[in-house]
C-alpha cells in the first residue's frame, strides 16, 4: 500500500454560526492524504484528477457559504417553496436571521461547526468520488500559520460580484500588515484587529434600517443579486458600516485612510489580507503621492 498527499489543495473561505460569537468568517486549508493499491499507471490516484474532481466537491459544497449546526438548540430554520432558506440563530448578543437561496448555506450535523465536524462532512462527501483502489483518505484542515501576527475574523457579501462573493454571509479569516512611515507598526496591526474582531462590514447603500430586537438594537441588510434575493438581520454591535462595497482594495483603502485621519502628518501603507495568500495594497496620508 502507497500514500500521496496533497497539502493546500483549497482554501475554504465561508461564514458560520457560533453560540457565542454570532456570524465568524473563517478560512481553513485544506490538506489531503491518499492511502491504498497502485493501479496501472502505478499511482494511488491521479494529481491531476485530485484537483479537477476532489477540489471541484470540496469548493462547490463548502466555500463562500455559511455554515450551520443543524442540531444547535439555538437554530430555527424554514425551507420556503422558493427555494429560500429562512434561518434564525440566537445567541448572547441578540439574534441572527437570514432569507437567502438555499445553495448559500450548508447545513453541518451536530451541535456545532468545526474542524472535526466539517472534516467528518467532506470525508462523507469525496468517498463516493474515490477510485476503489483507494481504502483510506484522510483531510487535514487548518487555519494559516501567522506566528503572532494580528488578525480578526470578518464576514460580508459582494452583491455586484458575478460568483459566489455576492452571497450575503461568507467570510474570511484575514491577517494585516500596516506601515507607518515606512515601518511595520504591530500598534496599529492589532488596532484594526481588535476593531474588525468576529465582525460583519456592511455597506451603508445595503442597510435598509436598524430595529430592535428585545432591546438590542439590530442592522437589516438587503439586496438583490444574480444568484437571488438576501436579507440579513444582525446586532449592530457586531457591524462595521464603509460607504463602498466591501471588497478587499476597497477594505484596504478605507483602512488606509481612517489611519491618515487617526494619525495626521505621518504616511500608511496597507497590506489588507482577504483569506490566505491574497488581498490588496493601499496608501494614505502625508508625502503620498498617490492618495488624493
Amino acid at each position: 500500500m502507497a500514500t500521496l498527499f496533497v497539502d493546500n489543495l483549497t482554501v475554504l473561505d465561508f461564514s458560520y454560526l457560533h453560540p457565542k460569537r454570532g456570524m465568524v468568517g473563517e478560512s481553513w486549508i485544506v490538506d489531503l492524504e491518499l492511502s491504498g493499491d497502485l493501479d496501472g499507471q502505478g499511482m494511488v490516484f491521479d494529481f491531476g484528477q485530485i484537483k479537477r474532481r476532489l477540489k471541484h466537491l470540496i469548493d462547490a459544497q463548502v466555500d463562500h457559504r455559511l455554515l450551520f449546526p443543524g442540531a444547535h438548540e439555538a437554530l430555527t430554520l424554514n425551507q420556503r417553496e422558493d427555494q429560500q432558506l429562512s434561518l434564525t440563530w440566537r445567541y448572547g448578543a441578540g439574534e441572527i436571521r437570514l432569507l437567502a437561496p438555499a445553495e448559500s448555506l450548508l447545513e453541518i450535523p451536530g451541535t456545532s461547526v468545526s474542524k472535526a465536524s466539517v472534516t467528518l462532512f467532506l470525508m462523507e462527501l469525496l468517498e463516493p468520488s474515490l477510485p476503489d483502489n483507494v481504502t483510506e483518505a484522510r483531510i487535514l484542515l487548518r487555519e494559516e500559520d501567522v506566528g503572532t501576527a494580528p488578525f480578526y475574523h470578518y464576514s460580508h457579501g459582494l452583491k455586484k460580484h458575478d460568483g459566489n462573493c455576492q452571497r450575503i454571509a461568507h467570510g474570511h479569516r484575514s491577517t494585516i500588515q500596516i506601515f507607518e512611515n515606512g515601518r511595520r507598526s504591530r500598534y496599529w496591526e492589532k488596532l484594526w484587529a481588535d476593531r474588525w474582531e468576529d465582525i460583519y462590514i456592511g455597506t451603508r447603500e445595503d442597510l435598509e434600517g436598524t430595529y430592535f430586537v428585545e432591546d438590542v438594537p439590530h442592522h437589516r441588510f438587503r439586496y438583490d443579486a444574480p444568484q437571488g434575493h438576501f436579507e440579513l438581520v444582525i446586532p449592530e454591535d457586531h457591524c462595521y458600516l464603509i460607504d463602498t462595497d466591501t471588497t478587499v482594495e476597497y477594505l484596504a483603502d478605507h483602512i488606509a485612510r481612517q489611519l491618515a485621519e487617526e494619525a495626521p502628518g505621518k504616511h500608511f501603507r496597507v497590506r489588507a489580507f482577504e483569506g490566505v495568500g491574497k488581498g490588496a495594497i493601499a496608501e494614505a496620508g502625508e508625502n503620498n503621492l498617490k492618495s488624493s
